[in-house]
């Protein structure tokens, strides 16, 4: 098994939601069981971080201290984006 393969022996409820679920996603039922088992054994402590752990986040990291602009001034140009991006709606 040090190449990463291994063999699973599935029930067939399983088997046939992953291959309907796979199938729905474009992907090989494969891939996201490979997918699945990757994220549900993923263990952060096993990783070296470059920029520090992610789970610890906090407000220390951000510039809170940013003004913003108030969502009267922003909405106009956010509605252009989304009429521009999905049309106007009717």
């Amino acid at each position: 098994m040090a190449d990463g393969a291994l063999t699973l022996k599935l029930d067939d409820y399983t088997a046939a939601k992953i291959a309907e679920r796979a199938k729905a996603m474009g992907l090989a039922p494969e891939v996201l069981a490979a997918m699945v088992l990757d994220a549900r054994f993923f263990d952060y402590d096993d990783f070296t971080w470059i920029n520090g752990d992610p789970r610890d986040d906090s407000a220390a990291h951000y510039d809170l201290n940013e003004v913003g602009r108030p969502w009267s001034e922003v909405r106009p140009d956010f509605m252009a984006l989304i009429d521009k991006t999905f049309g106007k709606p009717e």
